[in-house]
């Protein structure tokens, strides 16, 4: 007797893309009956018991039902829009990624599939023209906040300035009303028999 002849090994049959499409369809348009069918049954029994038999919170719950279905058909065809979602086995770089190695920002979006860049290098003893570039807009930064502070405290003087004026010329008025405001009772005192 001969030993049986080694086989090939078994290749995975893949789905064609048609029946992907067909059954992602078909569980997003059963899902979504189901969730609208739900949505109604909960307005139903609301309008009847709470809302003295009201069609808003049947239309609500409808509303809702599809909503919920239609959100989950979305996670259906779109997984990568799932916060959270991570693709696994994505190793090619994002074309979003900056070249320059002192551009080391990277938006979350593009952390799950970009490998994160290398460290720059330390520097050196040596001046090198990025690190002299880098201390330029390093004195820069510095100079133009200590204007914007000079300029906040000249503002926030001339503020309590103007406030001290304000409150003068209104504590003026006001000794002035009620100078006019006893001069008047004074004459109404006056005219008056008061018993």
């Amino acid at each position: 007797m001969s030993a049986p002849a080694p086989s090939a090994p078994a290749t995975p049959a893949q789905a064609r893309s048609e029946d992907v499409l067909s059954a992602k369809t078909d569980l997003c348009l059963s899902n979504a009956l189901v969730k609208a069918g739900t949505g109604l049954a909960v307005g139903i029994v609301a309008s009847a018991v709470l809302f003295r038999r009201r069609p808003w919170p049947v239309f609500l719950g409808l509303g809702f039902g599809f909503g919920q279905g239609y959100s989950d058909c979305e996670r259906v065809f779109n997984p990568a829009a799932v916060p959270g979602f991570k693709i696994q086995g994505v190793k090619e770089a994002s074309p979003f990624q900056l070249s320059s190695p002192f551009a080391s920002v990277v938006s979350p979006s593009q952390t799950s599939a970009v490998p994160p860049s290398p460290a720059p290098p330390a520097p050196s003893a040596s001046s090198s023209p990025a690190s002299s570039a880098a201390s330029h807009i390093s004195d820069k930064v510095s100079h133009i906040v200590h204007d914007a502070k000079s300029k906040a405290s000249d503002v926030a003087a001339a503020a309590q300035q103007k406030a001290s004026e304000v409150r003068e010329v209104i504590g003026d008025k006001v000794d002035r009303a009620e100078k006019k405001a006893e001069g008047k009772v004074d004459a109404l005192k006056g005219d008056k028999k008061w018993v």
